[in-house]
C-alpha cells in the first residue's frame, strides 16, 4: 500500500452532539439538571427504565409492539428487557434512513492485495436480500443457526446479515484458526448451514485430512455448505456444496424475497465465544434487541457517530469488535474492512488515509508497534478526516497517550473496554469530556458500573473488582449447553449474587473516569500484596531490549503453599538476557514500582502465547510454568510458544544451583539459609535482597528470624544499607548492643501530641512503619518495642508487658496527653495500658485497636465456639488465610517443622488467649477489618462489655493483611481522622 496525500480540508461536523440532543429529549422525564456528564450517568442508572425506554424511542429504530415494560426485575441475572418489543437486526442496519443517501457507499472491503469492493446502502440491502433468499431455500429460518468462516471482508458481512435477516443466529470465525479451535466453538452451536470464504488460506479444498473435512466430520448438523469466495468448489462428501453468488444469480427475476420477520427483543442474534484459554470456549448467546440498542447507544451517544463518518476498526471475524463495527450501519455511517496482513506500522495508517477514515479503531499492541518502530503517522500520512481514535483489547498505558499526542495529533485517544461477554463496553469515550491520560473518559450510560473491594464494598480511587449492579440489555440471553443456567451463574454471578462480576480489576475516580488494570485472574498476589501485571509492563517499557513481557505467579518449587513471581521477556533481535540486563530489570522494577514487583525468576523466551484475537494468554503462561496442562491449546494462535517457555524454565532450573556458603562461617551460613527459606536466592551475580524479589514483608520476617536464631538485632537502616547475605552477616557480627525500646516510625509535627504504636506479637514495631507514614495531623509517631521473655525464659503476661510499655511511654510523652494504638496483640497490650493509666488518674485521650480480637478468656462458651469456628474457616477461605492450608496442617501435626518466628507467635498467642479483660470506661476506637468470616460477629459484643464507649470504624482487608501496603493509605486516613475527633 502506497502513501497517499488527501485534501487538508477537515471534515465539518454538525454543531452540537447527539448526546446533547438525547439529553434534551429526556429532560421531561426528570426535574434534575442533566448538564454534567456525571449527572446524566447517575440519572441513567438511578432511573434506568426511563433511560432505556427513552433511548429506544429517541434512536428511532424500527420496532413494533409495546415498550411499557422495560425490565422485569432489578436482579441482573434474571432480568428480561422489553418483553413486548419485536425487531429485526438486518432491517435496522440496512433500511433507508432519513437524511442518508441510499446510493452513497456504506461498506468498503479492502483486500491485502490492494483490491477493494464497495457497496452502497441500496446495493448491500439487495445483496443481503438475495443471499437471505438462498439461505431460506436451504432450510434456514427464524430460530435456526448458521456459522460463517471468513476473513474480515464484505462477503462475511453479507452472510451474517442475511442470516440475521431471517431471524436466525450466526456465529463467525476466521479460516486460519485451525480445525480444533473452530470445532471448540461450532460443536456447541450445532449449525445447519456453513458459509465459507477461504480467503486464499491453504488446507480448505475439501480433501481428506484438510480443515473442511475435519470440520464437517464433527458437525453432523451441517447439511449445506455455501461458498462465498471465487476459488474452486471444495468437496464435502454427502453435504450439499454450492457457491452463494451462483445461487443468487439463479433466483428467478422478480420472484418475491422472503420476509425479514421482526422477532422478540431477546431472541438470539449472535453466538459469541470466550477466548477458551481456560477450557472449552463459553458459547454466549446475545439477543437481537440488547445487542442493537447497546451498540446504537455506544455509537451515537459515546462516539457521536453520524452518517458522514467512516469507521475502521482493526478486527477479525472472531472478535466481538467485528460485530460492534457492523452495527455502525444502523446509524447510517460507512464501515471499512481489511482482510490483509499488517506488514508494518504503516499499513493501517495508510489504509486510514486512503479510505478517509474519520474514526479509527486499534489496540494498545498496534500503537506500541508504531512507537517501537519510531513510526510517526503525523509525518508519514495525511489524516485530515480523522477525528477520533479508539483503542481496546488490552490495557492502554499512560506513555501511549503521550506518544499518541506527539506522533499522531490532537484527536482524542479513547480507551474503551468491555468484552465479548456483554458484546459492548462498560467504559467508553465521551464527546463532551476531555481525555484523561491513562483512563477511560466515562462509564457507559445506563450501566451501573462500580468497583468493589475484597469485602464487596464500593470504593473510589483504589483497584478492585469491576461489577455492574443493575440490569442491562446486552447481558447474554444464555449460554449454549447450559440448560439450567449453572455455567452462566458461575461465570458472572457466583461472587456477588444478583450483580454482574466482569472479571476485570479497575479503579474508578469520582469524576467518572476509570482505569482497567487487567483481568482479575491475572492479578498477582506477591507476599500478600496484590499487583496488576500492567504495573510491571509499564515499567519495563523503559528498557529498550524488551519487546514484550508476561508476569505470572508460579507455585514455589521448594516452599509448600507459597508462590513466586516469574517474568517472561521476549527480547528484541540482538538482545541477550545476561546478568547485566537481568540486574537492570530487577532494579528498575524495584525503584519504579516496588519490591513486590521484582520477579523471583526471569526467563527469556522466543515468543509469548497469543489468542486468536491477538491477546496475550497469561493463563497459558501460568499453566506452563506450573507444569499444569494448558486447558485448550487450540485457543492459541501459536501453541508452539509453550514449548519455548518450558525449555527456558528447564534451563533456568539447571542454572539455579547456588554455591554453598562456607560451612565454617556459621553466621554467614545461617543468614544464607534464612534467605533460601524465603525463596530469595542469589544467582548470576545478583545478590541484593530486593533485586532478587524480596519484599518488605519478607525483610521483616528475615530480620525477626535473625534476631531469634542468631540473637542479634539488625536495625532496618543497617539492612537497607547493605541488603545482601554478607551485609546482614556483617551487621550481626558488629552487634547492635541493647536495642532501643522506643523507635521513631515517622517524624510528624515535633510540636504535636505523639502517637505510640504498641509492639506486635514478636515484640517488634517495624510492621507499623508503612502505616505510620500515612498518619497525618499528629506529633511524632513512635513504636514501643518489648522483650517478651523474663530472664529465666518464661513468657511475660499481657499485664506485665503493659506495665513496662506504659512506663516507657510516660517517659517519652512526659506531660503530653497519651495517644495509643496497636494491631492485634499490640492492641490488647495497648488496651491494658489505657486501663492501668486511667486507674492511676491519667486518662488516655486516644486509644485505637486495629482489629484486635478479644482474648478467649473474656468470652462466654457460645462466643468461644463461634470464635474457634471462625478461626478454622479463616484458615481455608481465600483472602482470609494468613498462610497456605498445607502449611497450617503440616505445622499442626509436626510442631518440629515450625520456624522460630512461628514458635514465638504461638507463645504470644497463648499469652493473648489467657488474658482477662478488665473494664475500661474511656473512649476506644475499634478499626474492624471488612473481610471476615460472618460467624465472628461476637468480637464486638465482647469488646463492648469491657469498653462500653466503643466507636467502630471499617478498615479495608482482612485481619492478616490489614497493614498491607494496599490498605494502609485508607487506614491511615481513618486513623488520623479518629485522632483528630478525639482531641477536638
Amino acid at each position: 500500500m502506497t502513501r497517499v496525500t488527501l485534501s487538508t480540508d477537515a471534515v465539518q461536523r454538525p454543531a452540537g452532539t447527539q448526546l446533547a440532543d438525547f439529553r434534551t429529549s429526556v429532560a421531561d422525564l426528570t426535574d434534575r439538571d442533566l448538564t454534567a456528564a456525571t449527572a446524566l450517568h447517575a440519572w441513567s442508572v438511578e432511573s434506568s427504565r426511563d433511560f432505556w425506554r427513552g433511548l429506544l424511542r429517541w434512536s428511532e429504530l424500527a420496532w413494533e409492539g409495546s415498550a411499557d415494560v422495560v425490565c422485569t426485575s432489578d436482579d441482573v441475572e434474571s432480568a428480561v428487557f422489553f418483553p413486548g418489543v419485536r425487531l429485526n437486526y438486518a432491517e435496522n442496519l440496512l433500511r433507508p434512513l432519513p437524511r442518508v443517501d441510499d446510493d452513497a457507499v456504506c461498506l468498503t472491503s479492502v483486500h491485502g492485495d490492494g483490491g477493494r469492493r464497495s457497496w452502497t446502502r441500496r446495493r448491500l440491502r439487495d445483496d443481503v436480500a438475495g443471499a437471505a433468499a438462498v439461505l431460506a431455500a436451504s432450510g434456514l429460518a427464524a430460530g435456526g443457526r448458521a456459522v460463517v468462516v471468513a476473513p474480515n471482508n464484505g462477503n462475511a458481512v453479507v452472510a451474517a446479515l442475511a442470516t440475521a435477516a431471517l431471524g436466525a443466529a450466526v456465529a463467525s470465525a476466521m479460516p486460519d484458526m485451525g480445525p480444533a479451535a473452530l470445532l471448540g466453538r461450532f460443536t456447541q452451536v450445532e449449525p445447519t448451514l456453513l458459509l465459507l470464504d477461504r480467503g486464499g488460506r491453504p488446507g480448505w479444498a475439501g480433501d481428506a485430512g484438510d480443515v473442511l473435512h475435519e470440520l464437517l466430520a464433527e458437525l453432523p448438523s451441517v447439511g449445506t455448505v455455501l461458498v462465498l469466495d471465487d476459488e474452486p468448489l471444495p468437496s464435502a462428501g454427502s453435504r450439499s456444496v454450492s457457491r452463494l453468488a451462483d445461487r443468487v444469480a439463479a433466483l428467478p427475476a422478480g420472484a418475491p424475497r422472503p420476509e425479514w420477520p421482526r422477532q422478540p427483543f431477546n431472541d438470539p442474534l449472535f453466538v459469541m465465544f470466550s477466548s477458551g484459554t481456560t477450557g472449552p470456549p463459553k458459547a454466549m448467546v446475545h439477543g437481537i434487541g440488547g445487542t442493537l440498542l447497546e451498540h446504537v447507544k455506544e455509537h451515537r451517544l459515546h462516539g457521536d457517530l453520524r452518517p458522514d463518518d467512516r469507521l475502521y476498526f482493526h478486527t477479525t471475524t472472531a472478535w466481538m469488535m467485528w460485530n460492534w463495527q457492523l452495527s455502525a450501519l444502523a446509524v447510517g455511517a460507512s464501515i471499512v474492512l481489511f482482510d490483509g496482513v499488517v506488514q508494518g506500522p504503516q499499513t493501517l495508517w495508510e489504509l486510514a488515509a486512503e479510505e478517509q477514515v474519520t474514526v479509527f479503531g486499534t489496540s494498545p499492541a498496534h500503537l506500541q508497534l508504531c512507537q517501537d518502530a519510531g513510526y510517526r503517522p503525523a509525518d508519514a500520512v495525511c489524516l485530515p478526516s480523522l477525528r477520533a481514535v479508539l483503542s481496546t483489547g488490552a490495557v492502554l498505558h499512560d506513555w501511549q497517550f503521550d506518544w499518541f499526542a506527539d506522533a499522531v495529533g490532537p484527536q482524542p485517544l479513547q480507551s474503551i473496554s468491555g468484552g465479548t461477554d456483554i458484546i459492548g463496553c462498560f467504559v467508553l469515550g465521551h464527546p463532551e469530556l476531555p481525555v484523561v491520560r491513562g483512563r477511560s473518559q466515562s462509564l457507559g450510560l445506563g450501566l451501573d458500573v462500580a468497583v468493589l473491594d475484597d469485602a464487596g464494598d464500593p470504593v473510589l480511587g483504589e483497584p478492585g473488582e469491576l461489577v455492574c449492579r443493575r440490569p442491562f440489555p446486552s447481558r447474554p440471553v444464555r449460554f449454549l449447553r447450559d440448560a439450567d443456567g449453572t455455567r452462566l451463574h458461575r461465570a458472572y454471578f457466583a461472587q456477588h449474587p444478583g450483580v454482574w462480576t466482569h472479571g476485570d480489576v479497575a479503579d474508578l475516580a469520582p469524576d467518572g473516569t476509570l482505569r482497567v488494570h487487567g483481568r482479575s485472574d491475572g492479578v498477582l498476589n506477591i507476599d500478600g500484596i496484590r499487583i496488576g501485571p500492567a504495573e510491571i509492563y509499564q515499567v519495563l517499557r523503559g528498557l529498550p531490549e524488551i519487546e514484550q513481557s508476561v508476569a505470572v505467579e508460579q507455585r514455589h518449587p521448594t516452599q509448600r503453599g507459597a508462590t513466586r513471581l516469574v517474568l517472561l521477556v521476549k527480547l528484541l533481535a540482538g538482545a541477550v538476557l545476561d546478568g547485566e540486563l537481568e540486574t537492570r530489570i530487577r532494579s528498575t522494577l524495584r525503584q519504579q514500582a516496588g519490591s513486590a514487583h521484582v520477579p523471583a525468576l526471569v526467563l527469556a523466551v522466543p515468543e509469548v502465547p497469543l489468542t486468536h484475537s491477538g491477546k496475550t494468554s497469561e493463563s497459558a503462561v501460568r499453566d506452563t510454568v506450573n507444569g499444569d496442562p494448558v486447558a485448550n491449546t487450540a485457543a492459541l494462535r501459536n501453541p508452539g510458544s509453550l514449548a519455548g517457555i518450558t525449555a527456558a524454565l528447564e534451563a533456568a532450573v539447571r542454572a539455579a544451583a547456588v554455591e554453598p556458603l562456607p560451612a565454617d562461617d556459621e553466621v554467614l551460613a545461617t543468614v544464607g539459609h534464612l534467605w533460601h527459606e524465603l525463596g530469595v536466592d542469589p544467582h548470576d551475580g545478583i545478590d541484593d535482597f530486593f533485586d532478587l524479589g524480596g519484599t518488605s514483608r519478607q525483610s521483616m520476617t528475615l530480620l525477626r528470624r535473625v534476631q531469634l536464631e542468631l540473637g542479634a538485632d539488625v536495625p532496618v537502616e543497617q539492612f537497607l544499607a547493605d541488603p545482601t547475605i554478607p551485609g546482614v552477616a556483617a551487621a550481626v557480627r558488629r552487634g547492635s548492643g541493647q536495642r532501643s525500646t522506643v523507635v521513631q516510625l515517622a517524624p510528624g509535627d515535633p510540636t504535636g501530641v505523639p502517637l505510640f504504636f504498641v509492639h506486635d506479637a514478636w515484640g517488634d514495631v517495624e510492621v507499623y512503619r508503612p502505616l505510620a507514614e500515612q498518619v497525618t495531623g499528629t506529633g511524632p509517631v513512635h513504636g514501643v518495642r518489648a522483650d517478651l521473655l523474663h530472664a529465666d525464659g518464661t513468657t511475660k503476661s499481657v499485664h506485665e508487658l503493659a506495665v513496662e510499655a506504659l512506663a516507657v511511654v510516660r517517659t517519652t510523652a512526659q506531660d503530653a496527653p497519651l495517644h495509643l494504638a496497636g494491631f492485634s496483640f499490640g492492641g490488647l497490650v495497648a488496651f491494658e495500658m489505657a486501663r492501668l493509666s486511667a486507674a492511676e488518674g491519667r486518662p488516655v485521650e486516644f486509644l485505637g485497636l486495629l482489629d484486635t480480637l478479644p482474648p478467649l478468656a473474656a468470652m462466654r462458651p457460645v462466643e468461644k465456639m463461634a470464635h474457634q469456628l471462625a478461626g478454622q474457616l479463616s484458615a481455608v477461605v481465600p483472602g482470609l488465610a494468613d498462610r497456605p492450608l498445607r502449611e497450617v496442617l503440616q505445622q499442626r501435626f509436626r510442631p518440629d517443622s515450625k520456624p522460630a518466628d512461628r514458635q514465638v507467635l504461638d507463645r504470644s498467642g497463648a499469652v493473648f488467649a489467657e488474658h482477662r479483660l478488665a473494664p475500661y470506661a474511656g473512649p476506644v476506637t475499634y478499626f474492624r477489618a471488612r473481610l471476615r468470616v460472618p460467624v465472628a460477629g461476637n468480637v464486638l459484643t465482647v469488646w463492648r462489655r469491657a469498653a462500653p464507649d466503643l466507636t467502630v470504624e471499617p478498615a479495608a482487608g482482612s485481619h492478616h493483611d490489614l497493614l498491607a501496603a494496599r490498605y494502609v493509605g485508607e487506614l491511615g486516613s481513618r486513623l488520623s481522622a479518629a485522632v483528630r475527633r478525639a482531641t477536638s
